[in-house]
C-alpha cells in the first residue's frame, strides 16, 4: 500500500523522516519539505522505514536511488554542507551541556574525490551491493572516484566480460599511481598480461604477482608508504585539510610532548613532530605500527616512537608526562578505560579527531567533569555521504 508522506526532518543518517499515525517513518534519499508517496518495507515497534516509490533522478549518478553508497547526493552541496553542520548541532544539544550556535564546517570537492574503492564481482558483472541487500548493482562508472580509478574500471569491465571468475576488486590510486588488487580463480597468466602494464602494483588472491609491493604519496610535505592492506583515509585533499586543522592547534598550543593514541600507520605523528619536542604514537594493528616506523624513516623523522597494544593499557606503561594527546579513534570511539585515564590524568590538552558524531558527542559528556570543549570544526571529507569528519579541542578545567 502507497502513503502519502511530507518529510519534517533528517535523522543523523541523512534519511527523511515523516510521520503515520504518529509513528515515525525513516525515509532514505528523501528531501526536507518534500511530498513524496512511499511504501513501508519495515515495521519496528518504535519506528518504520520507509521507501519512496517515484523514480528519483540525480545528474551524477544514474545508480544513485538503489546504490548504498551515497545517502544525501540528492541535496545540493550547499543543503549537504547544512544538514551535516545541523546534525551536529543536534547531536551536540541533546547528549551534551553544549549548543554549538556558530559551527564551521570546511567544504571539499564534491566528486572524484575517493582513491580507493571495493567492487564486488558476479561472473561479468561488477559493482556495489544494493543498500541493505547483497544484490549487485552493475557500475560502468562511479563519478565519486578519481579520474584514474574510474578508467581502470572501464578495463575491468572489459576484462571480465571475457574472463568470468573474479570474484572481488579493490582499486588504490596514490599520487598517479595504480594499485589492483584481485580475487577468484581466473588464469594468472591472463590477469598479468591484461593489467601489468597498466598499473604500477598489481595482487591476486593476497600475492603481489606484478609491480612494486607498495606505493607512496605526499601529505603536507611528508611522504607515506601505502601497502596493500595499509588503512589510508580515501580522499587527499579532505585530510590534508584535517591534518592542517591539527597542525594549527599544535603550534598554537606550544605543545611539548604528544601522545598519538589510535595513531594508525603514524600519518598525524609525523605530520606533527616538526612541532613538539616528542610524539609518542600508539596502535593496535600490528602492521600499521610496521608501516609507521617505516615512514618514520622514509621522513628521516628522529623524535617520533611507536608502541603496539590495546591503548588503554600501553599507555600505563610509559614513561613520558604528555601536555597533550591527540585521538583518532574508529567508529566506535574512546574504550571506558582510556576515558577513565584521561580523567585520572589530567592532561592539558586533548585534540579529538572524530569521524562519529554521536561517539564524540559522548565521550565528550563522558569527560566533562574534568575538560571543557574549547573549539569545534568540521571537515566534509564525505560529500554526497552523512558522514564527516570532525577536530575539537578539549582543555583541562581550571582546578580550584
Amino acid at each position: 500500500m502507497m502513503l502519502s508522506v511530507k518529510i519534517i526532518d533528517y535523522d543523523h543518517q541523512g534519511r527523511g523522516i515523516a510521520k503515520v499515525d504518529s509513528k515515525v517513518v525513516f525515509i532514505p534519499k528523501a528531501k526536507l519539505g518534500e511530498e513524496v508517496s512511499i511504501k513501508l518495507v519495515k515495521e519496528k515497534k518504535n519506528y518504520s522505514i520507509g521507501r519512496r516509490c517515484d523514480t528519483l533522478k540525480v545528474k551524477y549518478c544514474p545508480y544513485y536511488q538503489a546504490c548504498g553508497g551515497c545517502q544525501i547526493g540528492h541535496l545540493t552541496y550547499d543543503e549537504q554542507l547544512e544538514y551535516k553542520k545541523n546534525t551536529v548541532k543536534n547531536i551536540f544539544s541533546k547528549y551534551t551541556n553544549y549548543n554549538l550556535d556558530s559551527l564551521e564546517i570546511i567544504p571539499t570537492k564534491c566528486y572524484n574525490y575517493r582513491n580507493k574503492v571495493t567492487f564486488h564481482i558476479k561472473e561479468d558483472k561488477l559493482g556495489y551491493y544494493e543498500e541493505e541487500t547483497n544484490n549487485l548493482i552493475p557500475i560502468d562508472k562511479c563519478n565519486l572516484l578519481d579520474s584514474d580509478i574510474i578508467t581502470l574500471t572501464a578495463s575491468l569491465n572489459s576484462f571480465i566480460k571475457v574472463h568470468k571468475k573474479l570474484t572481488k576488486a579493490i582499486i588504490k590510486s596514490l599520487d598517479g599511481k595504480l594499485m589492483l588488487i584481485l580475487e577468484g580463480k581466473e588464469s594468472k597468466e591472463s590477469i598479468k598480461e591484461f593489467f601489468s602494464s597498466t598499473v604500477s602494483s598489481l595482487y591476486y588472491n593476497n600475492k603481489l604477482i606484478s609491480g612494486v609491493p607498495s606505493l607512496m604519496i605526499d601529505v603536507l610535505s611528508k611522504k607515506f608508504m601505502v601497502r596493500k592492506d595499509s588503512f589510508f583515509q580515501i580522499n587527499k585533499e579532505g585530510i590534508s585539510l584535517i591534518y592542517k586543522e591539527v597542525i594549527n592547534l599544535v603550534k598554537e598550543l606550544n605543545c611539548n610532548i604528544i601522545y598519538d593514541l589510535y595513531c594508525g600507520t603514524g600519518t598525524i605523528s609525523l605530520l606533527i613532530s616538526d612541532y613538539a619536542k616528542k610524539v609518542i604514537g600508539i596502535e593496535v594493528v600490528e602492521d600499521a605500527v610496521r608501516d609507521a616506523k617505516s615512514n618514520t624513516k622514509l621522513n628521516n623523522i628522529t623524535n617520533t616512537e611507536f608502541y603496539l597494544g590495546d591503548v588503554s593499557k600501553v599507555i600505563n606503561n610509559l614513561d613520558y608526562t604528555p601536555d597533550t594527546i591527540i585521538l583518532d579513534p574508529p567508529r566506535s570511539g574512546i574504550s571506558k578505560d582510556l576515558i577513565e585515564f584521561l580523567l585520572s590524568l589530567k592532561v592539558k590538552n586533548i585534540i579529538y579527531v572524530s569521524c562519529n558524531p554521536l561517539t564524540l558527542a559522548r565521550d565528550i559528556n563522558l569527560l566533562d567533569s574534568n575538560y571543557f570543549l574549547k573549539s569545534i570544526k568540521l571537515v566534509d571529507e564525505f560529500p554526497n555521504t552523512y558522514h564527516l569528519e570532525s577536530i575539537t579541542l578539549l582543555n583541562l578545567r581550571n582546578e580550584k
